[in-house]
């Protein structure tokens, strides 16, 4: 079989299965599909091997947990994207700049929302653009709030110079993320363009787990040092408003009780 005609069949096999037939063996459904049992048979060993289908006690196969997490995957998107639309379209009215939410995707930061600045001198990005975690602020943020392992696979994969300022050693990238966690923020100079800062902050979920990034970015002659925090108000204000609309709660410490 060509790798085409591979995956066509592995999405017919995954589609045979429904609320009716939940489990089905190998000769079910290679009368279902119309299919050789020897094909059957290789593709639902590859699914089985990736997660996607779990071979159960009596020789037959179900769904596996790995279709519900890409489904939750998917449903997470565009909620995030519904939320976070009306907080991002403040952000960009407040700064003027072009503004993210970025998503991690392996070692790379994805946008899955974007709205352009509205002067003629911009940055370049899109929906759907990936670029490197470590040079950009919102990889930063999504790195130093994430998973450790999210960080390790980026050092193992290169810390590549994609811009005049990259951090390109794995003592440097450590630092920085240490310093983001401290700070709640992450600010990022010509790390991934030049001419170009961007401040980012992380957004977290009902869990309390960092799911994405609000980023603002713009020319140094517009984000100037002096700006810097100005803008980075507006951005954490945007990125809690997200967090809250997706279900974070932010606990307040309890003041402390006592005589004096």
């Amino acid at each position: 079989m060509d790798q085409l005609s591979t995956v066509t069949k592995a999405l017919q096999v995954l589609q045979a299965f429904s609320y009716e037939h939940p489990v089905m063996g190998v000769s079910e459904l290679g009368r279902k599909l119309a299919m050789g049992k020897s094909s059957v048979h290789r593709v639902l060993s590859t699914l089985a091997e990736q997660g996607f289908v779990v071979k159960t006690e009596d020789d037959r196969y179900r769904l596996g947990l790995k279709l519900h997490e890409l489904g939750q995957l998917v449903v997470s998107s565009l909620e995030l994207r519904q939320v976070a639309h009306a907080p991002l379209e403040r952000l960009h009215n407040e700064c003027g700049e072009t503004v993210h939410v970025g998503v991690l995707e392996g070692t790379d930061v994805m946008y899955v929302h974007r709205m352009e600045a509205q002067s003629t001198l911009r940055t370049f990005s899109r929906v759907g653009r990936r670029v490197p975690a470590h040079t950009t602020s919102s990889g930063k943020c999504l790195l130093a709030f994430g998973e450790p392992e999210a960080t390790a696979l980026v050092v193992r994969a290169g810390l590549q110079r994609i811009g005049p300022r990259s951090i390109t050693t794995e003592r440097g990238l450590i630092d920085a993320l240490a310093k983001i966690r401290s700070n709640g923020f992450a600010v990022s100079v010509e790390e991934n363009e030049r001419g170009v800062v961007s401040i980012g902050a992380p957004v977290f979920g009902h869990e309390g787990t960092c799911i994405a990034a609000v980023s603002m970015a713009g020319p140094i002659l517009r984000v100037a040092t002096d700006q810097v925090p100005r803008f980075t108000r507006m951005v954490r204000r945007c990125a809690l408003d997200i967090s809250q609309g997706m279900g974070f709660i932010v606990r307040v410490p309890k003041a402390a009780t006592g005589s004096h």
